[in-house]
Parts: structure tokens; C-alpha cells; sequence
């Protein structure tokens, strides 16, 4: 996975700066528990799990007993690793897949983008499951609705793989896929939303300077000149599964 400088460089302040809402969170993490069938007897593998926050509360919430979340950024993994009730392991995706760690469920959170030589990846994957595994992508349109400046959403377009693709390489791969589109409609103080942008939250912001993430946020100020803005999040839920025989 890429971009793992990036993701070092804000570790500290992540959770802070990539912070919707309540709202939100509940959202999408009732999404992930419904479509991945999360049941107690599960072992939850949460690949790019960041500091590991999300992996905690599905933890929670399903009453896992086992759940690992898989960082490629050692700074980040260090957060996760003081939430006790998960396993953080600093690795990417494929060396995860060949420690041949027992796993039934994997979560891919925004992160799919990050993973080098996809279609092998999920043939890989598919072998690792026993019958009923399944796996859940959750990525976003290429065409962004997020109030980005114009080279931001581009540069998200270009590293976005579409949606169709996705789910053709999991075909090909042997899984049998299931896509839900969900949208959730959000309201931030403008300057939050400004302090996230100069922190640069998604890595696809990792790209552009200080003076021209300052010359962005110009441009948004033009096209929302209110106190808060309105943030909508077009999210898109692939389920794959390995169906048993």
C-alpha cells in the first residue's frame, strides 16, 4: 500500500482531523457489521485500519473475541496498538495474506486504491478464505462530491479505480459480488474542514504543497461562503464472498 510516509506524518492528529460525525460513524459502521454478517465467532481483519478506531468499534459492536488491524504505517499501527481489544500489525495487505493468519471476514475501508497488482491479490484472498469467507470494499465514485478544489478532484479521479473494475478482478478472482451505493449528507464548521484539507486526510491531498492547498481552499471559500458546508459522502459497499460447495 502507498503513501505510508503521508500516513506517518499525521498518526498523531489523524483521529482528530478525520472527524465527520457521530452520525457518520454510526452510518457506516452498521453498514460494514450487516454486509460482512459480523458474528462473535468471527476473526475480523481490517487491512489499512489506520489507527485503528473503527476496527475497535466493530470489535465492540459485534462482540468480537478477535480482530487485527493491518497498517502499513508504523506510526499509525502505534496508535492502534493501544486499543486493547485488537491486534495491530504493522504489514500491507499481501504479507498479512502470507503469514497465513487465520481470518473469516476482511474489511478494505477506503484503501483499495492502495494496493499494488489487485487482480493476484484477490486470488490470493480467495484461497485464504474457507467456504463462506467474505470480504467487504468500501470506495467512493471517481467523480467526488466531497467540496475538494478542482486539482484535488482530479487527482482523486486518477487514483479512484472505478467502480466496475473492482468488481470484475473479485469475479475473476472467484467471488461472488454484491454492490450497495449509500450516500450520507453531513454538515462542518468551514474551518474544520479547511484544518482537515491542510492536514491533508486523504492521501490523495498528500500531493499538493502548503501554498497550493491554501490556493484550494481560495477556491472553496468562493463557492461556499457560509459558516458550515456541507459535506456528502457517495459511498460504494462491494461484497465478496466465497460461496461454499
Amino acid at each position: 500500500m502507498a503513501q505510508t510516509n503521508h500516513f506517518d506524518s499525521i498518526a498523531e492528529v489523524f483521529n482528530r482531523i478525520w472527524y465527520f460525525s457521530d452520525d457518520y460513524k454510526e452510518f457506516v459502521i452498521r453498514h460494514i457489521r450487516e454486509d460482512l454478517s459480523l458474528t462473535p465467532e468471527d476473526v475480523l481483519v481490517d487491512i489499512g485500519g489506520g489507527t485503528g478506531t473503527f476496527t475497535s468499534r466493530l470489535v465492540d459492536e459485534a462482540h468480537l473475541t478477535h480482530a487485527y488491524c493491518v497498517e502499513p504505517s508504523s506510526s499509525m499501527c502505534s496508535e492502534a496498538a493501544k486499543l486493547e481489544n485488537i491486534t495491530a500489525i504493522c504489514c500491507d495487505a499481501d504479507d498479512f495474506l502470507a503469514s497465513h493468519t487465520p481470518f473469516s471476514k476482511m474489511l478494505f475501508k477506503e484503501v483499495i486504491h492502495h494496493i499494488p497488482n489487485r487482480a493476484e491479490f484477490w486470488k490470493t484472498l480467495y484461497t485464504s478464505f474457507q467456504n463462506g469467507g467474505k470480504a467487504l470494499i468500501i470506495t467512493r465514485p471517481q467523480k467526488i462530491d466531497f467540496p475538494f478544489f478542482s486539482a484535488a478532484k482530479e487527482a482523486f479521479a486518477r487514483h479512484q479505480p472505478p467502480q466496475e473494475l473492482i468488481e470484475r478482478e473479485l469475479c475473476n478472482g472467484g467471488f461472488e459480488t454484491t454492490t450497495h451505493h449509500r450516500s450520507h449528507t453531513f454538515t462542518l464548521p468551514k474551518e474544520d474542514w479547511y484544518t482537515m484539507l491542510r492536514h491533508r486526510f486523504m492521501s490523495d491531498l498528500g500531493v499538493f504543497s502548503d501554498e497550493e492547498i491554501e490556493e484550494g481552499i481560495v477556491e472553496i471559500e468562493k463557492k461556499y461562503p457560509e459558516k458550515t458546508i456541507d459535506i456528502i459522502d457517495n459511498l460504494i459497499f462491494i461484497i465478496a464472498i466465497k460461496k461454499g460447495y
